[in-house]
């Protein structure tokens, strides 16, 4: 408002000296186009007037939290901050860290398999949210160290989830027919809903620019929503059909991609007006995918879980798709979640597959890096303060990270933004 003020005070200066059309609005040297501009800089009106539009000085991205960053009208800092990070490079090969010694079961109390997903949060941790493990459990990237954050009841009871305003994580019902928050700033669990619902209902979620989180269906064809403004739960009418979708990936128009696991087509929900449209591209079911991220390219990227190829689709080209070829040695259950790295590089989180590997949205190519040191190993992983990647253990039995060397990182308005910071 202050610089607003300043803006208009130039103008006013700018002009005084002259003797314009009093009654010409459109006149820049005349009092009615003066006052109809402060008028509309005041109220914030940004409609056009005599062919200019009110356009306020923006901020920086990085000074914006992200609850604002993942707004549609900053996508274009959003994405010109992600590609100057990638342009500084990587200063060598990626390495896998085993950053604790201490064996994953030894930690939690009980035999894995332990997490599904992993989210940053404000605080500057990462948490680790449970399959098996009785607690969800935090890792601070300042020293790289772990801690039991907080107790939950029972096992399989949510399926990731999603980051919403104020640090809170909504976690996704899977095994019951509680919907829970959990508070990372004074990391406290809470029950907001009970719906009856049948089992393995929900896999993550999205927090959308309305200020709703969207549950990704599983077993549910009804796609719940938690208003985070109104503190109240809602449903979209149209349901999801053909099968079981595993992750959403949310673009800058404000749709919701659904991922299709056992379902066969990708169904995009429109949160503007919580309308549902399905592409019409088969993707052949038989839990094909689990994992999908959008690039700064603005193509998604479909990670196979059954299948034996990456696919793209192109959602500035009429979301056409794009098959990027066969994976060297495919495998049944090949990945578990994928992440982006400040180095511009996409990394699929492997569960069954042999390897690390990566994917350049620049180029749409693969590379094999390390081998995966155990099987059904990881699901899902979150970007640390330096651009490493913490992976959530699934049948691990230890605590890794996989450094991408990127030059580069993410300031919190990119490293929590809901376009990348979900399972």
């Amino acid at each position: 408002m202050f610089r607003s003020i300043l803006f208009f005070s130039s103008f006013c200066l700018l002009f005084s000296c002259s003797n314009g059309n009093l009654s010409n609005v459109c006149d820049v040297n005349s009092n009615s186009y003066l006052e109809e501009l402060l008028f509309r800089i005041t109220t914030k009106d940004k409609s056009f007037h005599c062919g200019y539009q009110i356009q306020e000085p923006r901020e920086p991205i990085c000074s914006l939290s992200y609850e604002q960053a993942h707004l549609p009208e900053n996508w274009d800092l959003v994405k010109k901050e992600v590609e100057l990070q990638a342009s500084l490079g990587v200063s060598g090969p990626e390495a896998l860290v085993q950053y604790s010694l201490v064996s994953v079961q030894s930690a939690i109390g009980v035999a894995y398999p332990a997490f599904q997903s992993a989210l940053s949060a404000p605080n500057g941790k990462l948490y680790l949210l449970p399959y098996n493990s009785p607690y969800i459990v935090s890792i601070d990237p300042n020293n790289r160290s772990f801690a039991l954050s907080t107790s939950v009841a029972g096992v399989v009871d949510f399926m990731g989830g999603a980051l919403g305003p104020n640090g809170t994580i909504y976690l996704a019902p899977h095994q019951n027919n509680d919907f829970f928050s959990f508070d990372t700033s004074k990391e406290t669990m809470s029950t907001i809903g009970n719906i009856t619902m049948g089992g393995a209902a929900y896999n993550g979620g999205v927090f959308a620019p309305n200020g709703k989180v969207y549950f990704t269906p599983g077993n549910e064809s009804t796609i719940r929503y938690y208003d985070t403004k109104t503190k109240t739960f809602g449903s979209v009418a149209t349901s999801l059909s053909g099968g079981i979708f595993s992750n959403g990936v949310l673009t800058p128009e404000g749709k919701i991609y659904y991922i299709p696991h056992d379902a066969t087509n990708i169904y995009i929900l429109d949160t503007n007006t919580d309308s549902v449209t399905m592409h019409s591209y088969s993707f052949g079911g038989s839990g094909n995918f689990f994992s999908g991220i959008y690039a700064p390219n603005g193509k998604i990227y479909i990670i196979p879980f059954n299948a034996s190829n990456v696919f793209a689709v192109d959602t500035k080209n009429n979301d056409t798709v794009t098959n990027l070829g066969n994976l060297p040695s495919p495998v049944s259950g090949m990945f578990n979640g994928v992440v982006l790295s400040p180095n511009g590089k996409i990394y699929p989180i492997p569960y069954n597959y042999s390897n690390f590997i990566s994917i350049d949205p620049r180029t749409d190519s693969y590379s094999v890096l390390m081998a995966n040191p155990s099987t059904t190993s990881y699901r899902g992983g979150a970007i640390g303060l330096g651009g490493e990647i913490y992976l959530s253990p699934h049948n691990a039995d230890r605590f890794d990270l996989l450094d991408t060397k990127a030059n580069g990182s993410f300031c919190d308005s990119i490293r929590l933004s809901p376009y990348w910071n979900k399972f």
